[in-house]
């Protein structure tokens, strides 16, 4: 009789925790709830169907979704616009909270989405965010007491046509439990040096982080795939708990080791750009989200990242010597995610000019003040061409940060062979041989004209890699410029191969527009860097042919 009881209870209790865990793993999603109200607003496509619904014209503020709580937004879908370089950050994203004075979201609508670097990043999908073709879609949940308005605004000059609906359902009650998401933009520039510690959010109040998006610029070529950069210790302080949270690294912080080395997404993290081939302009955007373990706070937190504790790099000398020179920038872009139980008060950092957010880089051009000072210090040339049929035409440029003891370098008439200096490819004459001085400083030649007034000038540059020292395995990255009242100004950058076999149709022939200059006394700037997909240092030669304005 004992045995059977003890049976029986036994059964019973066993038979009660696998009805309990069984329960317990059948996924919401499955649940029918009955009195569960699905809620729907467009917005922006007021072409046929929807004549009302406001648009998002230039410099205008369009309504989303004004919801009356409690709720919870469950999705929300806007499309992306065309041109992206404009639209991207330019057309800001706002979600505002009951009757709260300030937005819990402010962002640039690229940015919110993961689309780092002013929208350059690749489509991916993620639990909490997707950038779909041409379309963003965000599934972070997003509960409400009394009333939630969300916003495009289009800060541009021009009109966007575009489409955004919000997916969302009614609570049947408040849980004061719940958290109200906040999300909040801000880009930082600055020269990252031993002593640096950067912090980059600091919260009051009570929460948790879901996340944080990067985007992250350096024109520092010692930076070089982001190495040094990525070394920072992500330091969290929490309540007043000093580095409660300490990842070694940046790159781990975000769940990647060794490095930013190619893109990735996945669930909870991704790379959805890594851009390292020129290394005055390397991009990165990376995200990650802490649904599976958020970090919470109960009065405050400090999100920093701190370089001085990198001792394999704060007792490098090239590093603090490249400080002292004015380089060692980079420039920050993140927005963090958060919840919070207030829904709103946070202050989000003032956002810059449309034309300022747009631009790639913050960091200061290492090169400018020393080409307007050469360029101030030159005559202009009365000779618009130069050819380099005599080593007499080296005197009518300034050359800066050549090879020591090689370069500059004429070369009447090239030879079939490599070495330093090396030859280019076959079919000129009178070559002009140009290799930079390190990984960190680039080629630089320089002159002075005065452009006609006329005729729509152009930048005529015919340049060659070298074909010989290492076949099809050598790469440099090349970019023109123009000083002008006072200012560098840049032209897109390229990759210069020598190309297959020696060949005279592997001469490249590039033109540059100066017609916006014409009339004026310019410098003309050509460089030759370290970078490209082949080699960060393998002989960045290059071999100017023409270095010559010409007319229409």
């Amino acid at each position: 009789m004992t045995y059977s009881l003890f049976s029986l209870v036994f059964g019973w209790l066993f038979f009660q925790g696998a009805s309990d865990v069984s329960n317990a793993q059948v996924p919401d999603l499955v649940r029918i709830k009955p009195g569960i109200q699905t809620g729907f607003s467009n917005g922006g496509w007021n072409y046929d169907r929807y004549p009302d619904l406001e648009r998002l014209d230039a410099r205008k503020r369009m309504l989303v979704a004004d919801l009356k709580g409690p709720g919870i937004i469950r999705a929300l879908h806007t499309t992306r616009h065309n041109p992206k370089d404009l639209f991207a950050r330019g057309i800001v994203l706002e979600v505002w909270y009951d009757e709260a004075k300030t937005p819990a979201v402010q962002a640039p609508l690229a940015d919110f989405f993961g689309d780092g670097c002013n929208g350059s990043g690749m489509d991916f999908t993620s639990n909490l965010i997707e950038c779909a073709p041409w379309a963003y879609n965000c599934y972070i949940p997003m509960p409400f007491k009394q009333r939630a308005r969300v916003y495009l605004r289009n800060d541009t000059d021009r009109n966007a046509m575009n489409y955004s609906f919000v997916e969302w359902e009614k609570l049947p009650h408040w849980d004061d439990a719940y958290g109200y998401f906040h999300a909040t933009y801000r880009r930082d520039a600055f020269q990252l040096s031993k002593s640096t510690r950067h912090t980059f959010l600091e919260l009051k109040g009570k929460g948790h982080i879901l996340g944080r998006q990067f985007s992250l610029v350096t024109n520092e070529p010692h930076f070089d795939t982001f190495n040094t950069v990525m070394e920072g210790n992500n330091e969290i302080d929490i309540d007043g708990r000093e580095r409660a949270v300490d990842y070694l690294g940046t790159e781990d912080s975000f769940t990647f080791s060794w490095g930013f080395q190619k893109t990735f997404a996945g669930q909870h993290a991704g790379m959805t750009l890594v851009d390292v081939d020129d290394l005055s302009l390397q991009r990165l955007s990376v995200f990650r989200f802490h649904d599976s373990a958020p970090i919470r706070f109960e009065k405050s937190l400090k999100w920093s990242i701190d370089w001085t504790q990198e001792k394999a790099f704060t007792g490098n000398p090239t590093w603090q010597a490249l400080v002292d020179k004015g380089g060692c920038w980079v420039d920050y872009a993140a927005v963090h995610y958060w919840y919070q139980d207030d829904p709103g008060g946070f202050v989000h950092a003032p956002l810059p000019s449309v034309a300022e957010r747009a631009q790639i880089s913050l960091c200061p051009d290492r090169y400018e003040r020393d080409l307007v000072q050469t360029v101030a210090d030159m005559d202009a040339e009365g000779i618009l061409s130069n050819t380099f049929d005599s080593q007499r035409d080296l005197s009518r440029l300034r050359i800066l940060n050549p090879a020591p003891g090689t370069h500059p370098v004429w070369i009447e008439v090239p030879k079939s062979k490599g070495g330093h200096p090396g030859n280019p490819n076959p079919g000129r004459t009178g070559i002009l041989a140009l290799h930079p001085a390190s990984v960190s400083d680039a080629c630089l030649a320089i002159r002075k004209v005065k452009l006609p007034p006329q005729g729509d000038p152009y930048l005529s540059v015919v340049l060659s890699g070298d074909p010989f020292e290492f076949p099809e395995g050598s790469d440099f990255m090349f970019q023109a410029g123009v000083v002008v009242d006072g200012r560098l100004q840049w032209f897109p950058s390229r990759i210069v191969t020598a190309g297959g076999k020696p060949s005279a149709e592997n001469w490249l022939s590039l033109v540059y527009s100066l017609t916006p200059y014409q009339g004026k006394e310019v410098g003309l700037v050509v460089k030759i860097a370290a970078g490209g997909k082949l080699g960060t240092w393998r002989n960045e030669e290059g071999f100017l042919d023409e270095f010559s304005v010409k007319t229409h």
